[in-house]
């Protein structure tokens, strides 16, 4: 059976390409700098990673062979990385609770409007404002966070991000 050979001419930058988009939105999301297309993006491009990466492999499996043969720590890396995919993704948490932070971003989340203004010191009216110049409209008190986002986890952060920008102290 003759398989279709892969042109090294084009698997390889295609690889580099691949490559810089996954690098480059990697280092926006560790920075948390990135938008929530670049995520998207990053997410989605670790196929075209793996796709890409198999055609340059093809394309050099000749040279893979020869540049592999007798040389111990490539192969020592390689084969650790494999064992640290593998033990990694046998590891799960402990227990299936999630954390304090992610509590009480939830439970901020979920609060109606009129228990969530005085958190941050504010009254109501000063609380709907805030956040209605972040872009979440809220239909009345008793509407919450998570409700007017309507569950998008980033624009539930940036209304609690508007709301400590606004918050006033409280008096001790």
């Amino acid at each position: 059976m003759n398989f279709p050979t892969v042109s090294r001419a084009w698997a390889t930058p295609l690889l580099l390409a691949c490559f810089a988009l996954m690098a480059g939105t990697g280092v926006l999301m560790f920075l948390h700098r990135h938008s929530p297309l670049q995520e998207e993006i990053h997410a989605w491009l670790g196929w075209g990673v793996l796709a890409a990466a198999v055609l340059h492999v093809a394309g050099n499996f000749t040279l893979f062979k020869r540049h592999f043969a007798g040389r111990r720590p490539a192969v020592a890396l390689l084969t650790f990385a494999l064992a640290l995919l593998v033990g990694t993704s046998l590891l799960r948490p402990v227990s299936g609770e999630p954390s304090v932070p992610a509590l009480a971003v939830q439970t901020l989340a979920r609060a109606p409007l009129r228990t969530l203004a005085p958190v941050f010191g504010l009254s109501v009216a000063e609380a709907r404002q805030v956040l209605d110049n972040a872009g979440l409209a809220m239909a009345d008190d008793d509407t919450s966070l998570d409700a007017a986002a309507q569950g998008r986890r980033d624009q539930i952060g940036n209304g609690l991000k508007a709301l400590a920008a606004a918050a006033r102290p409280s008096p001790r």
